[in-house]
């Protein structure tokens, strides 16, 4: 593949909802620039984006795929996401690094939560969106509503510059707005000849028409100008016109297609090559710092690692874009996020799963390198001599958890290296080893993406694993006042120990953690032992006394004891002071606390009376509802105890057309009917380990 320079270069994310058909359409992209002699399909497991393992398995993409198409001079970067939400931080790369986003939608089914994920996150870029409309040659599918849906959802400026004909089985013309002309596709081979308007349709387009140009006048004052004084656009001003302003994002046009007759997808790419922007129509990129890159200039050159991915026989594969500047095989580059330095190997242009070495990828491209010694995904790779940082991506917390477990001890260090790995795969997914739990927790954004990491760790570091329920980490307080004396003495031949302790224990406000005070008077307490018994208190609090869970927003004043002259000692004193909290609070009416999370939950209408009854069957407190255009956001408070696999939960109880996002909130008291059962789970468990 030759060089391209930055103006002939269109990086464009193809994202939408699950299912909605945008590995199809990737195919049919492929298909027509005559990158493959047959459009693959998902179910027979020969699509060029969708070659992983898991993705065959699983019929569905489970990670963004780069594939570069030559059309036209012009080089096509299509990045195909996956559309489940448990792969969001791939569609959210891929987005970040393109400069327009391709959102799919199903005839069938019109937009649904998916695309206002998307418009979202192209909105959140600042890159211009379009819509295509697919899967028009299936029996109920609908354009003029799916159109009029989006229209609702995001405005007037969705601008439709096409119309199926025959929309349905054997669906293969479309109308053609700016041409006023209808396509006809025969063979599946993506080339289409024009035929005059039928009759019945042409009164429309000619609206269409209108209202398309009044559109692209009203996006520039020159164009209105022209528009007030002839009543018309040529053709040129109309072209330019219409480019500015979706590149400007002034204008957000839809097309329609159908991936597998290959219907409207060559058309598609034409325009794409016409009115998509190139890296060089948008604005340059800003380091961290506030330093405006220049694409051309290769001293500042500039690389944002934005995916790392492991292939088999090839090793781990960092896929970039080039900001400024240009990347070479075997130049030197500084990451200053790891403050080191990365000597590049051979540097390729991605198809799928094929690579095609190249020697340079100029700014604006994207292409990928193998064996990075110290950069993974979210590093800048930069000039040596002007080191700068780009934003990485910003991914969404997660929202299911589950405990590893090893089927075979020994080998926790094996999982934590395969869990470090996979992490660097897809940052969404985390993973700790929880010291207070003695559990290695992974955290992420849906089951069906944990099991792919679960399938991952056995196929590729060969260990075996089970997925389990998290421990919660509850917190032990007191709600009332108390006090205690304690009293440790200790002879038992050769230097005894002796200390006594009096302690005044109080409830503070949640998150104060444990306060330690001393209020000694006289001299019945030496002051060097002062630091002694809050060591005692601290371990005190650690252990808990109500079910074993740390304590805490406790204040503990030290008023009073006694001391020996010769048998007082550190070690007597962080027993006396340990003792006398235990018994002080165990007199202040203990209690258990628990993690509360917040959870925004949006959902259609249809579906609200279903997720608010499971939410208050959860112990949920419902904060308030939104309405944002289809849907409304409601938010919650509930335990996490009651959030384990709520987002497979909600997928069920809203056939997948809501999402929800949790972060922890805040500790709350546990009700005491629940706490009584609590304790007895807890000492059960602890009795059968």
């Amino acid at each position: 593949m030759k060089d391209y320079l930055t103006k002939d270069i269109r990086n464009v994310a193809i994202v939408g909802h699950a299912s909605s058909g945008k590995t199809a359409l990737s195919e049919a992209m492929l298909h027509s620039a005559g990158l493959t002699t047959r459009i693959g399909t998902i179910a027979e497991g020969n699509t060029k984006s969708d070659y992983r393992p898991e993705e065959i398995e699983r019929q569905c993409s489970v990670g963004t795929s780069l594939l570069a198409i030559e059309w036209q001079e012009t080089k096509l970067n299509i990045l195909d996401t996956p559309g489940f939400t448990d792969f969001v931080g791939d569609a959210l790369s891929a987005v970040r690094v393109s400069d327009t986003g391709l959102i799919v939608v199903d005839g069938t089914h019109g937009p649904e939560m998916g695309t206002e994920n998307m418009w979202h996150f192209c909105q959140e870029y600042h890159i211009p969106r379009t819509f295509v409309v697919t899967g028009l040659d299936k029996e109920h599918s609908d354009f003029h509503k799916a159109f009029n849906r989006l229209k609702e959802a995001y405005g007037n400026h969705v601008t439709a510059l096409q119309l199926p004909v025959n929309e349905g089985i054997g669906f293969n013309k479309i109308v053609d707005i700016i041409r006023k002309k209808t396509l006809v596709f025969k063979d599946g081979s993506g080339k289409y000849t024009m035929e005059d308007l039928p009759a019945e349709v042409a009164d429309e387009v000619e609206t269409m028409y209108t209202e398309l140009v009044e559109q692209v006048a009203e996006s520039d004052e020159d164009l209105m100008e022209k528009y007030f004084d002839q009543g018309e656009l040529s053709e040129d001003d109309l072209r330019h016109g219409l480019r500015e302003a979706i590149i400007h994002k002034q204008i957000f046009p839809v097309f329609c297609t159908a991936a597998v007759p290959n219907v409207g997808v060559s058309r598609l790419l034409e325009l794409i090559e016409k009115y998509f922007p190139s890296p060089a129509d948008m604005p340059a990129a800003i380091a961290e710092d506030g330093t405006e890159l220049h694409a051309d200039n290769v001293n500042e050159t500039a690389a944002l690692i934005f995916k790392t991915t492991s292939e088999a026989h090839v090793g781990e594969l960092s896929f970039f874009r080039v900001y400024a500047g240009q990347i070479t095989s075997g130049m030197d580059m500084a990451n200053p996020v790891r403050s080191g330095t990365e000597r590049l190997g051979h540097v390729y242009s991605i198809n799928g799963h094929d690579r095609d070495e190249v020697h340079a990828i100029n700014a604006g491209d994207i292409g990928a390198t193998v064996k990075l010694k110290i950069s993974h995904t979210g590093d800048t790779l930069s000039h040596p001599k002007n080191p700068v940082t780009l934003k990485a991506t910003q991914f969404p917390t997660p929202n299911i958890q589950y405990a590893v477990v090893a089927k075979a001890k020994g080998e926790e260090d094996k999982i934590s290296s395969g869990l470090s790995l996979l992490h660097e795969e897809d940052p969404t997914l985390l993973y700790e080893v929880d010291s207070e739990l003695h559990q290695t927790v992974l955290s992420g954004q849906g089951e069906l993406q944990i099991n792919v990491a679960f399938a991952k760790l056995l196929e590729r570091f060969k260990v075996q694993v089970e997925l389990v329920e998290p421990k919660i980490a509850y917190r032990e307080t007191i709600k009332g006042k108390g006090e205690a004396r304690y009293r440790h003495k200790k002879q038992s031949g050769g230097a005894g120990q002796f200390a006594e302790v009096m302690l005044r224990v109080e409830p503070l406000k949640r998150g104060s953690g444990i306060v330690f005070e001393e209020t000694l008077v006289g001299q019945n307490v030496d002051r060097v032992f002062v630091p002694s018994v809050e060591k005692g208190i601290i371990s005190a609090s650690e252990e808990g006394f109500v079910a074993g869970f740390p304590i805490v927003d406790v204040k503990a004043t030290f008023y009073d004891g006694k001391m020996h002259p010769v048998d007082s000692k550190d070690i007597a004193f962080q027993i006396a002071g340990k003792g006398a909290f235990r018994d002080a609070c165990k007199d202040s009416k203990p209690c258990l606390l628990e993690p509360i999370f917040e959870i925004e939950v949006r959902v259609p209408e249809d579906y609200m009376g279903d997720v608010m009854g499971d939410l208050t069957s959860k112990r949920g407190r419902i904060l308030g509802m939104d309405a944002d255009g289809h849907y409304q956001v409601l938010k919650a408070k509930v335990p996490q105890a009651n959030l384990f696999k709520y987002a497979s939960t909600l997928r069920s109880l809203t056939q997948g057309k809501a999402s929800h996002k949790q972060k922890f909130s805040n500790y709350s008291e546990v009700p005491k009917e629940e706490e009584g059962r609590l304790i007895a789970a807890l000492e059960a468990a602890k009795e059968e380990e």
